[in-house]
């Protein structure tokens, strides 16, 4: 099943957005296989590449001010995940490709309004998530953009002394003024802002399309499990025979796990650099609004907790999906437990308890395999940065 697939209405309002957003830079799965997709890839990885060795560049030699550095720093830290989710990508499409080609086949043939209904439910949660993390992406964008603008634009009260600064020095998206210079040609300024346009925008899409990918994908692995939970609870209520309705559901669950164990394997490494990278820019972003707070400088302060705010969202996102998949595929053995299997035939109740016994293993997303991914991972990196904050508070007043 390609990307040329016949989608029906549903499958469309699922996945256009995805196929198009994630396919500008070459990370739609099912275009793999296509050479203008590999193409634009190879040159989105280049582009946050560049990125990623400006920045560093700009922080070892931090010419233009410490606030400056760290700005780079943070730049830096956002272009390596982004580098991390494109050159993974590569190596477990294969995954992301059987991942997409389910959520096609689910949605071609849905057997009944209620499933339907339970897989609508979960989609308009997936589709909330991947919103807010486009809007993410495109409020970065606007503001870095929006910056260099009123940068540079004189304004009725810009005194003469600031024009003549202003075209000396202009004000670059990106804090690389070590690397680039002080550029005097409008050409060169031209060709160095298209340059961090474009760079930003590569590291929007890698970044948010990614994500909202992955949370799209789990929650309607979740709305699968939901399904199968009901199927298990009504299997006293019909008049098929107990026995070959416990196979047909058997093989869903087994179907079901292979495609977590998929979903677990492709994004596990994505999220473990995600997660590794959040903490360390937590606790930079808290030690500088500490600093701002203790200077009295209220719009450096403001734009710290705006990006703190940011990416406690981002990680409060990815742990509620997977606490959402952990909790729908442990309720598989209660669900199962419920049925009415004292009236099934012995053979058939002789294999219940081997069930149940592989459904109370839930499935989880973990960071890298060390830790998973749910309310309680978020809630223990909310005790550490508030316990590091609060340390970095008492040092500072002493």
């Amino acid at each position: 099943m390609g990307s040329n697939t016949n989608w029906n209405t549903d499958t469309t309002n699922i996945l256009k957005f995805h196929k198009n957003f994630l396919g500008i830079i070459g990370l739609w799965a099912l275009n793999e296989k296509n050479v203008f997709s590999r193409i634009r890839w190879f040159l989105s990885t280049m582009v946050e590449t560049s990125t990623s060795i400006t920045m560093s560049l700009e922080m070892i030699q931090h010419c233009n001010g410490h606030e400056d550095a760290m700005d780079a720093f943070l730049l830096g830290s956002s272009s390596v995940i982004s580098m991390i989710k494109l050159l993974l990508h590569r190596v477990y499409w294969k995954q992301k490709s059987i991942l997409v080609k389910s959520i096609i086949h689910d949605w071609t043939y849905v057997k009944n309004s209620h499933s339907r209904d339970i897989m609508l439910k979960y989609a308009r949660v997936g589709k909330l998530g991947s919103s807010i993390f486009f809007c993410f992406g495109c409020a970065s964008v606007v503001s870095f953009v929006s910056t260099v603008v009123l940068a540079n634009i004189n304004l009725p009260w810009t005194s003469e002394t600031e024009i003549i600064n202003k075209t000396y020095e202009r004000k670059l998206m990106l804090a690389a003024y070590c690397v680039f210079g002080k550029y005097t040609s409008p050409f060169s300024y031209c060709a160095v802002e298209a340059l961090q346009f474009l760079q930003i925008v590569v590291n929007g899409i890698s970044q948010c399309g990614n994500d909202g990918f992955f949370f799209d994908l789990t929650m309607h692995m979740c709305g699968q499990f939901t399904i199968l939970r009901m199927n298990f609870n009504s299997l006293g209520c019909d008049e098929f025979p107990h026995r070959g309705k416990l196979d047909v559901l058997m093989k869903r669950h087994y179907h079901l796990i292979c495609l977590s164990h998929y979903l677990e394997r492709a994004f596990t490494l994505v999220i473990l650099a995600q997660v590794l990278m959040s903490v360390l820019v937590l606790c930079v972003e808290g030690f500088l609004l500490l600093l701002s707070l203790e200077m009295n400088d209220a719009l450096t302060a403001a734009k710290h907790s705006v990006f703190i705010i940011s990416l406690l969202v981002q990680l409060f996102l990815y742990c509620f999906a997977g606490q959402t998949l952990e909790f729908q595929s442990k309720g598989l053995a209660y669900a199962i437990y419920e049925s009415p299997w004292y009236t099934f035939d012995v053979s058939t109740m002789k294999n219940l308890p081997l069930i149940i016994l592989r459904a109370a293993n839930p499935q989880q997303i973990t960071a890298g395999k060390f830790v998973a991914i749910n309310f309680m991972t978020f809630k223990e990196i909310l005790k550490a940065s508030a316990s590091y904050l609060s340390v970095l508070r008492v040092m500072i007043k002493t």
